[in-house]
Protein backbone atom coordinates (compact mmCIF):
# COMPACT_ATOMS: atom_id res chain seq x y z
CA UNK A 1 0.00 0.00 0.00
CA UNK A 2 0.99 3.64 -1.01
CA UNK A 3 2.67 6.07 1.69
CA UNK A 4 -0.02 8.21 -0.43
CA UNK A 5 -3.01 5.99 -0.08
CA UNK A 6 -2.22 5.59 3.50
CA UNK A 7 -2.16 8.98 4.25
CA UNK A 8 -5.77 9.77 2.82
CA UNK A 9 -7.23 6.82 5.00
CA UNK A 10 -6.19 8.34 7.69
CA UNK A 11 -6.83 11.95 7.17
CA UNK A 12 -9.86 13.00 6.38
CA UNK A 13 -11.00 16.06 4.61
CA UNK A 14 -13.62 18.56 6.62
CA UNK A 15 -16.81 19.12 3.99
CA UNK A 16 -17.00 22.26 5.53
CA UNK A 17 -13.16 23.07 5.33
CA UNK A 18 -13.62 25.88 1.92
CA UNK A 19 -15.90 28.08 4.47
CA UNK A 20 -13.71 27.70 7.18
CA UNK A 21 -10.75 28.89 5.59
CA UNK A 22 -12.60 31.74 3.54
CA UNK A 23 -13.48 33.27 6.99
CA UNK A 24 -10.43 32.80 8.86
CA UNK A 25 -8.75 34.20 5.89
CA UNK A 26 -11.80 37.43 5.86
CA UNK A 27 -10.96 38.04 9.37
CA UNK A 28 -7.18 37.97 8.94
CA UNK A 29 -7.87 40.45 6.30
CA UNK A 30 -10.35 42.89 9.01
CA UNK A 31 -7.84 42.47 11.09
CA UNK A 32 -4.86 44.62 8.98
CA UNK A 33 -7.59 46.92 7.80
CA UNK A 34 -8.74 47.68 11.25
CA UNK A 35 -5.01 48.07 12.91
CA UNK A 36 -4.30 49.97 10.04
CA UNK A 37 -7.06 52.64 10.26
CA UNK A 38 -7.18 52.39 13.57
CA UNK A 39 -3.18 53.53 13.70
CA UNK A 40 -4.29 56.36 10.88
CA UNK A 41 -6.67 57.90 13.16
CA UNK A 42 -4.80 58.14 16.46
CA UNK A 43 -1.41 58.83 15.29
CA UNK A 44 0.26 55.80 15.55
CA UNK A 45 0.49 55.83 19.00
CA UNK A 46 3.17 53.53 20.72
CA UNK A 47 1.86 50.85 23.41
CA UNK A 48 4.88 50.42 26.66
CA UNK A 49 5.97 53.75 27.30
CA UNK A 50 9.71 55.08 27.20
CA UNK A 51 11.12 51.95 27.69
CA UNK A 52 9.24 48.74 26.07
CA UNK A 53 7.20 48.46 22.78
CA UNK A 54 4.52 46.03 22.84
CA UNK A 55 4.32 45.75 19.07
CA UNK A 56 0.09 44.24 17.64
CA UNK A 57 2.42 41.02 16.37
CA UNK A 58 1.95 40.16 20.44
CA UNK A 59 -1.35 40.53 20.33
CA UNK A 60 -1.54 37.91 17.22
CA UNK A 61 0.40 35.31 18.91
CA UNK A 62 -2.39 35.51 21.71
CA UNK A 63 -5.64 35.32 19.86
CA UNK A 64 -3.85 32.63 17.64
CA UNK A 65 -3.18 30.93 20.93
CA UNK A 66 -6.51 31.81 22.04
CA UNK A 67 -8.12 30.07 18.80
CA UNK A 68 -6.16 27.33 19.59
CA UNK A 69 -7.38 26.69 22.97
CA UNK A 70 -10.96 26.87 21.86
CA UNK A 71 -10.20 24.30 19.44
CA UNK A 72 -9.22 21.99 21.78
CA UNK A 73 -11.31 22.54 24.55
CA UNK A 74 -15.31 23.25 23.78
CA UNK A 75 -17.24 21.39 21.04
CA UNK A 76 -19.77 22.55 18.26
CA UNK A 77 -20.17 24.75 14.97
CA UNK A 78 -19.99 27.87 17.02
CA UNK A 79 -17.04 27.50 18.93
CA UNK A 80 -15.50 26.01 16.06
CA UNK A 81 -16.24 29.38 13.69
CA UNK A 82 -14.90 31.31 16.58
CA UNK A 83 -11.90 29.86 16.57
CA UNK A 84 -11.63 30.16 13.23
CA UNK A 85 -12.68 34.09 13.76
CA UNK A 86 -9.92 34.45 16.36
CA UNK A 87 -6.94 32.43 14.65
CA UNK A 88 -7.92 34.76 11.66
CA UNK A 89 -7.62 37.91 13.74
CA UNK A 90 -4.25 36.67 14.77
CA UNK A 91 -2.60 35.74 11.74
CA UNK A 92 -3.49 39.12 10.46
CA UNK A 93 -2.12 41.36 13.35
CA UNK A 94 1.13 38.74 12.85
CA UNK A 95 1.26 39.51 8.97
CA UNK A 96 0.71 43.10 8.98
CA UNK A 97 4.10 43.34 10.77
CA UNK A 98 6.17 41.30 8.57
CA UNK A 99 7.60 44.86 7.33
CA UNK A 100 9.59 45.10 10.24
CA UNK A 101 10.64 41.24 10.02
CA UNK A 102 12.12 41.38 6.37
CA UNK A 103 13.78 44.88 6.59
CA UNK A 104 17.15 45.89 8.02
CA UNK A 105 15.90 49.22 9.74
CA UNK A 106 12.37 47.59 11.21
CA UNK A 107 10.38 49.33 8.81
CA UNK A 108 6.78 48.99 9.29
CA UNK A 109 5.86 51.10 6.20
CA UNK A 110 8.31 49.37 3.58
CA UNK A 111 6.24 49.72 0.79
CA UNK A 112 6.72 45.84 -0.45
CA UNK A 113 4.98 44.43 2.68
CA UNK A 114 1.58 44.61 0.90
CA UNK A 115 2.44 42.51 -1.51
CA UNK A 116 4.11 40.37 1.03
CA UNK A 117 0.87 39.85 2.75
CA UNK A 118 -0.98 39.55 -0.66
CA UNK A 119 1.02 36.51 -1.85
CA UNK A 120 0.73 34.76 1.59
CA UNK A 121 -3.06 34.75 1.29
CA UNK A 122 -3.32 34.05 -2.06
CA UNK A 123 -1.19 30.75 -1.75
CA UNK A 124 -2.81 29.77 1.11
CA UNK A 125 -6.54 30.01 -0.13
CA UNK A 126 -5.13 28.54 -3.37
CA UNK A 127 -3.25 25.27 -1.79
CA UNK A 128 -6.58 25.30 0.57
CA UNK A 129 -8.75 24.89 -2.24
CA UNK A 130 -6.61 22.58 -3.98
CA UNK A 131 -6.99 20.05 -0.94
CA UNK A 132 -10.24 20.45 -0.16
CA UNK A 133 -11.90 20.17 -3.81
CA UNK A 134 -9.32 18.52 -6.03
CA UNK A 135 -9.91 15.28 -5.43
CA UNK A 136 -13.55 13.91 -4.72
CA UNK A 137 -14.25 12.68 -1.43
CA UNK A 138 -14.45 9.36 -0.62
CA UNK A 139 -17.26 7.28 1.40
CA UNK A 140 -14.85 7.40 4.41
CA UNK A 141 -14.64 11.65 4.27
CA UNK A 142 -18.55 10.94 3.97
CA UNK A 143 -19.17 8.78 6.52
CA UNK A 144 -16.82 10.69 8.98
CA UNK A 145 -18.19 14.32 8.15
CA UNK A 146 -21.54 12.60 8.93
CA UNK A 147 -20.70 11.49 12.46
CA UNK A 148 -19.35 14.89 13.15
CA UNK A 149 -22.10 16.74 11.91
CA UNK A 150 -24.50 14.74 14.09
CA UNK A 151 -23.12 16.39 17.30
CA UNK A 152 -25.59 18.81 17.05
CA UNK A 153 -28.51 17.09 16.35
CA UNK A 154 -29.41 15.78 19.79
CA UNK A 155 -29.23 19.67 21.33
CA UNK A 156 -31.86 21.08 19.05
CA UNK A 157 -29.63 23.69 16.84
CA UNK A 158 -29.37 21.95 13.71
CA UNK A 159 -31.74 22.74 11.11
CA UNK A 160 -33.88 20.64 9.20
CA UNK A 161 -32.08 20.97 5.61
CA UNK A 162 -28.70 20.00 7.91
CA UNK A 163 -30.13 16.83 8.59
CA UNK A 164 -31.26 16.27 5.32
CA UNK A 165 -27.12 17.20 4.44
CA UNK A 166 -26.61 14.79 7.03
CA UNK A 167 -28.58 11.85 5.42
CA UNK A 168 -27.72 12.84 1.95
CA UNK A 169 -24.00 12.72 3.06
CA UNK A 170 -24.40 9.23 4.85
CA UNK A 171 -26.18 8.02 1.11
CA UNK A 172 -22.74 9.00 -0.04
CA UNK A 173 -21.58 5.83 1.92
CA UNK A 174 -21.22 2.26 1.45
CA UNK A 175 -24.88 1.17 1.92
CA UNK A 176 -23.40 -2.45 2.86
CA UNK A 177 -22.12 -1.00 6.18
CA UNK A 178 -24.04 -2.04 9.28
CA UNK A 179 -22.89 1.37 11.07
CA UNK A 180 -24.49 3.26 7.37
CA UNK A 181 -27.81 1.96 7.98
CA UNK A 182 -27.99 2.43 11.42
CA UNK A 183 -26.86 6.34 11.10
CA UNK A 184 -29.43 6.68 8.83
CA UNK A 185 -32.59 4.77 11.23
CA UNK A 186 -30.94 7.00 14.00
CA UNK A 187 -30.98 10.55 11.77
CA UNK A 188 -34.16 9.55 10.12
CA UNK A 189 -35.72 9.29 14.08
CA UNK A 190 -34.77 12.42 15.41
CA UNK A 191 -36.77 15.60 14.89
CA UNK A 192 -34.44 18.40 14.06
CA UNK A 193 -37.51 21.11 14.12
CA UNK A 194 -38.36 20.80 18.12
CA UNK A 195 -39.08 24.09 19.18
CA UNK A 196 -39.04 23.51 22.65
CA UNK A 197 -35.37 23.31 22.24
CA UNK A 198 -34.42 25.47 19.89
CA UNK A 199 -33.64 29.30 20.79
CA UNK A 200 -34.08 32.59 19.40
CA UNK A 201 -31.24 32.86 16.96
CA UNK A 202 -32.02 29.42 15.70
CA UNK A 203 -35.77 30.20 14.84
CA UNK A 204 -35.04 33.29 13.98
CA UNK A 205 -32.53 31.66 11.05
CA UNK A 206 -34.83 29.59 10.27
CA UNK A 207 -37.16 32.14 9.47
CA UNK A 208 -35.18 33.84 7.30
CA UNK A 209 -34.66 30.89 5.85
CA UNK A 210 -38.84 30.26 4.68
CA UNK A 211 -38.67 34.00 3.61
CA UNK A 212 -35.70 33.46 1.38
CA UNK A 213 -37.54 30.71 -0.33
CA UNK A 214 -40.15 32.64 -1.01
CA UNK A 215 -38.22 35.46 -2.92
CA UNK A 216 -36.90 33.18 -5.28
CA UNK A 217 -40.12 31.51 -6.35
CA UNK A 218 -41.02 35.29 -7.00
CA UNK A 219 -40.57 36.32 -10.85
CA UNK A 220 -38.78 39.57 -10.13
CA UNK A 221 -35.88 37.80 -7.86
CA UNK A 222 -33.48 36.61 -10.70
CA UNK A 223 -34.17 39.80 -12.70
CA UNK A 224 -32.64 42.30 -9.32
CA UNK A 225 -30.01 39.77 -8.87
CA UNK A 226 -29.09 39.75 -12.18
CA UNK A 227 -28.91 43.53 -12.74
CA UNK A 228 -27.46 44.31 -9.32
CA UNK A 229 -24.49 42.38 -10.83
CA UNK A 230 -24.39 43.85 -14.52
CA UNK A 231 -23.92 47.22 -11.88
CA UNK A 232 -20.91 45.77 -10.41
CA UNK A 233 -19.62 44.96 -13.72
CA UNK A 234 -20.00 48.33 -14.45
CA UNK A 235 -18.43 49.44 -12.06
CA UNK A 236 -15.22 47.45 -11.98
CA UNK A 237 -14.59 48.18 -15.81
CA UNK A 238 -15.20 51.79 -14.85
CA UNK A 239 -12.40 51.88 -12.68
CA UNK A 240 -10.20 49.98 -15.11
CA UNK A 241 -10.99 53.06 -17.61
CA UNK A 242 -10.53 55.10 -14.79
CA UNK A 243 -7.13 54.21 -13.96
CA UNK A 244 -5.97 53.38 -17.54
CA UNK A 245 -7.45 56.81 -19.32
CA UNK A 246 -7.46 59.18 -15.94
CA UNK A 247 -5.12 62.15 -17.96
CA UNK A 248 -2.28 61.68 -20.21
CA UNK A 249 -1.56 59.09 -23.24
CA UNK A 250 -2.33 55.64 -22.60
CA UNK A 251 1.27 54.52 -22.84
CA UNK A 252 2.38 57.22 -19.64
CA UNK A 253 0.08 56.14 -17.60
CA UNK A 254 1.18 52.91 -18.13
CA UNK A 255 4.61 53.55 -17.63
CA UNK A 256 3.51 55.25 -14.51
CA UNK A 257 1.32 52.52 -12.95
CA UNK A 258 2.68 50.51 -9.77
CA UNK A 259 2.39 47.75 -8.68
CA UNK A 260 -0.73 48.22 -6.84
CA UNK A 261 -2.10 49.82 -10.04
CA UNK A 262 -2.09 47.07 -11.72
CA UNK A 263 -3.52 44.47 -9.39
CA UNK A 264 -6.25 46.93 -8.70
CA UNK A 265 -6.61 46.89 -12.50
CA UNK A 266 -6.66 42.91 -12.58
CA UNK A 267 -9.02 42.89 -9.96
CA UNK A 268 -11.45 44.45 -11.75
CA UNK A 269 -10.95 42.92 -15.05
CA UNK A 270 -10.86 39.14 -13.16
CA UNK A 271 -14.05 39.98 -11.26
CA UNK A 272 -15.68 41.47 -14.21
CA UNK A 273 -15.16 38.28 -15.75
CA UNK A 274 -16.75 36.12 -13.56
CA UNK A 275 -20.07 38.18 -13.03
CA UNK A 276 -20.52 38.09 -16.99
CA UNK A 277 -20.10 34.41 -16.16
CA UNK A 278 -22.69 34.15 -13.61
CA UNK A 279 -24.99 36.53 -15.43
CA UNK A 280 -24.71 33.73 -18.59
CA UNK A 281 -25.39 30.90 -16.06
CA UNK A 282 -28.20 32.68 -14.39
CA UNK A 283 -30.88 31.41 -16.46
CA UNK A 284 -29.08 27.71 -16.31
CA UNK A 285 -28.14 26.80 -13.39
CA UNK A 286 -28.63 29.37 -10.11
CA UNK A 287 -26.30 27.78 -7.84
CA UNK A 288 -23.11 27.80 -10.64
CA UNK A 289 -24.17 31.20 -11.14
CA UNK A 290 -23.74 32.13 -7.71
CA UNK A 291 -20.78 30.49 -6.93
CA UNK A 292 -19.29 32.50 -10.20
CA UNK A 293 -20.99 35.58 -8.35
CA UNK A 294 -18.79 35.03 -5.42
CA UNK A 295 -15.25 34.10 -6.61
CA UNK A 296 -16.10 37.51 -8.81
CA UNK A 297 -16.51 39.50 -4.77
CA UNK A 298 -13.97 37.11 -3.26
CA UNK A 299 -11.23 38.70 -6.04
CA UNK A 300 -12.65 42.12 -4.88
CA UNK A 301 -11.77 41.78 -1.22
CA UNK A 302 -8.68 39.43 -0.97
CA UNK A 303 -6.68 41.20 -4.31
CA UNK A 304 -8.77 44.80 -5.20
CA UNK A 305 -9.92 46.05 -1.62
CA UNK A 306 -6.18 45.38 0.02
CA UNK A 307 -4.20 47.19 -2.72
CA UNK A 308 -6.61 50.02 -2.70
CA UNK A 309 -6.22 50.06 0.96
CA UNK A 310 -2.54 50.66 0.50
CA UNK A 311 -3.25 53.45 -1.77
CA UNK A 312 -5.40 55.10 0.09
CA UNK A 313 -6.36 53.70 3.79
CA UNK A 314 -9.50 55.85 4.15
CA UNK A 315 -11.34 55.17 0.85
CA UNK A 316 -11.00 51.30 0.97
CA UNK A 317 -12.85 50.95 4.40
CA UNK A 318 -15.86 51.43 2.75
CA UNK A 319 -15.56 49.63 0.02
CA UNK A 320 -14.27 46.73 1.95
CA UNK A 321 -17.59 46.74 4.07
CA UNK A 322 -19.49 46.58 1.02
CA UNK A 323 -17.89 43.93 -0.60
CA UNK A 324 -17.96 42.13 2.83
CA UNK A 325 -22.09 42.08 3.65
CA UNK A 326 -22.09 41.18 0.25
CA UNK A 327 -20.16 37.98 0.42
CA UNK A 328 -21.99 37.52 3.51
CA UNK A 329 -25.95 37.78 1.23
CA UNK A 330 -24.49 35.96 -1.46
CA UNK A 331 -22.97 32.77 0.88
CA UNK A 332 -26.66 32.81 2.57
CA UNK A 333 -27.73 32.30 -0.78
CA UNK A 334 -25.76 29.83 -1.85
CA UNK A 335 -26.19 27.57 0.99
CA UNK A 336 -30.12 28.22 0.53
CA UNK A 337 -29.46 26.51 -3.30
CA UNK A 338 -27.48 23.80 -2.09
CA UNK A 339 -30.01 22.89 0.60
CA UNK A 340 -32.77 22.54 -2.62
CA UNK A 341 -30.90 20.47 -4.85
CA UNK A 342 -29.88 18.34 -1.49
CA UNK A 343 -33.69 17.75 -0.84
CA UNK A 344 -33.99 17.22 -4.25
CA UNK A 345 -31.39 14.45 -4.32
CA UNK A 346 -32.62 12.69 -1.17
CA UNK A 347 -36.40 12.81 -2.79
CA UNK A 348 -34.83 11.16 -6.16
CA UNK A 349 -31.68 8.98 -5.35
CA UNK A 350 -30.57 8.51 -8.67
CA UNK A 351 -29.53 12.08 -9.28
CA UNK A 352 -25.96 12.99 -9.28
CA UNK A 353 -24.73 16.20 -7.15
CA UNK A 354 -21.88 16.48 -4.68
CA UNK A 355 -22.45 19.51 -2.52
CA UNK A 356 -18.70 19.01 -1.10
CA UNK A 357 -17.41 20.02 -4.95
CA UNK A 358 -19.42 22.85 -5.03
CA UNK A 359 -17.56 25.29 -3.05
Amino acid sequence: MSVASTARKRVNRNLRGMDRLELWLLSAVVAILAVRLFLELTGYPEMGGSVLHIAHVLWGGLFMAASTIIMFTFLGKMMEALGTIAGGIGFGLFIDEVGKFVTQDNNYFFQPSVAIMYTVFVIIYIAGRWVLTAAHYSRTEFLVNSLNEMRELPIGTSTEEEKKLILYNLNKCDAGEPLVRELITVVGNIDATVAGRRGVFVRSRDGFYRRYRQMTLSRWFTKIIAGFFILQVIGSMGVVLNLMFDTGEVVAQMEAFGFSDWAILASNMLSAFYISLGVILLHRSRLKAYQMFERSILVQIFIGQMFLFYKNEFSAIPGFAFYLLLLLAIRFILQRENSELIGAAIASPDKQFDPAAQS
